[in-house]
């Protein structure tokens, strides 16, 4: 009994420690987003200033972004560096590694930074054999019995910069669920994006970050930072989540954007369990007449005390005049919002308490119509293959309405 005690007292206090932040403070009359002072604003907030002349490319699914991410590392010349959450031992797993391995043997700088309780399921043989090869991989964040409330502190960030001019940002992992075009209940709807400009110098420095509190090894020089001629006409920024070392920026960008919006927003999130700050907001743009959009998963979910916890802010965003979306075919683990067809904001970034207080992140954002119309397209085609939903669809049994009681009483943490 006194050892079941000591876990449960053990347990609460990992669930309670980083268990809340506070977001940057943010002007509650926000310029539009296609204004030059919304764009100073978010600079503020992210601490980044916004490139021009990006071009990034849309890889939705594994069926395209695997092959696309594969290419790039096999083209590499000089360098690749690669952070990830989740990974389990699978075909995409293997293709990367022995990829990585014959990089590595060619005389190219193969750094792979591995969240350690996300991938944990990698397989210490491809570690062992990458490490044999010249590979440099280390995890983040590994158990340790002096410091146990470290553990859940995770780098959520998914970056792949090959030679300093090419980065992938997005959500998703590397498993056989990603492993395909979403064409049945085992594959997963998820999107990846490949960066060229100048914003990839700002995904390096992303890398960097975590590298250098892992390893204390800091890089530089040409191989790693080149020159990067401009190449094409996007406007864009990378966020750095790093609750740990800075104020918020990916929660607090979120809700600038959200402010901001005069016509429409369009969310599309694995894991919608807003805080209070960003419900009120979405209140607050519907009052104003702008059209929401919230598409979220269905039965087919990883996590499905998000619907749980979040089905009576659903119940009254519905009341409210929102349009709430459950994607059908598969998971759907796809991060994406879209303001005023105008500003799209992409990443490993959840709209969760976990993504803004406690875990690393890195978001995208692109101010481009073009780029934004591309995403609506895009979501449109998942909106297909979803149902809309209606109040009577969220009357859940008494087993969840608890599950989701529990869950709000810790929806930090999920």
């Amino acid at each position: 009994m006194p050892g079941r005690l000591l876990l449960i007292w053990l347990a609460a206090c990992l669930l309670c420690s980083c268990a809340t932040g506070r977001l940057q403070k943010v002007p509650a009359s926000v310029p539009p987003v296609t204004s030059a002072e919304f764009a100073a604003e978010m600079a503020r907030i992210t601490g980044e200033a916004w490139t021009l002349g990006n071009d990034v490319r849309t890889l939705p699914n594994g069926g395209y972004f695997i092959p696309a991410m594969l290419r790039a590392i096999r083209e590499a010349r000089q360098t690749i560096n690669w952070e990830n959450f989740v990974c389990v031992d699978s075909q995409p797993v293997a293709d990367f590694s022995q990829a990585f391995i014959a990089k590595a043997r060619e005389g190219v700088k193969v750094q792979v930074l591995l969240d350690h309780y996300g991938c944990n399921t990698y397989g210490m043989h491809h570690v062992k054999a990458m490490r044999e090869a010249g590979v440099k991989v280390h995890f983040y964040s590994p158990w340790k019995l002096h410091n146990p409330f470290r553990y859940n502190h995770r780098t959520h960030r998914r970056i792949l910069v090959v030679d300093g001019q090419i980065g992938f940002v997005g959500g998703a992992g590397l498993a056989y669920a990603w492993d395909g075009h979403a064409e049945d209940s085992l594959r997963w709807r998820d999107t990846m994006y490949e960066a060229h400009g100048p914003v990839v110098r700002q995904l390096q420095q992303a890398f960097q970050e975590n590298w250098r509190e892992v390893t204390r090894v800091t890089f530089a020089g040409p191989e790693y930072f080149p020159e990067i001629p401009a190449a094409g006409a996007l406007t864009a920024q990378s966020v750095l989540g790093s609750p740990g070392k800075k104020p918020d920026t990916i929660g607090s960008s979120f809700l600038l954007a959200l402010r901001a919006a005069r016509q429409s927003i369009r969310i599309s999130h694995a894991y919608f369990i807003p805080n209070k700050p960003i419900e009120k907001t979405l209140f607050e743009a519907r009052r104003r007449g702008v059209k929401v959009e919230i598409l979220i998963p269905g039965k087919h979910t990883d996590m499905p005390i998000c619907l749980s916890v979040t089905q009576p802010l659903l119940c009254r965003l519905m009341a409210a005049g929102v349009d709430v979306y459950e994607f059908e075919p598969c998971m759907m683990h796809g991060k994406l919002v879209v303001i005023d067809d105008h500003l799209s904001i992409i990443g490993s970034g959840n709209l969760d308490q976990r993504s803004f207080f406690i875990n690393d992140e890195n978001n995208l954002l692109v101010s481009s119509a073009t780029f934004a119309r591309e995403q609506i397209r895009m979501n449109e085609r998942d909106k297909a293959r979803s149902r809309r939903l209606n109040p009577a669809d969220l009357q859940l049994p008494l087993f969840r309405r608890v599950q989701g009681f529990l869950g709000r009483c810790v929806q930090h943490q999920l």
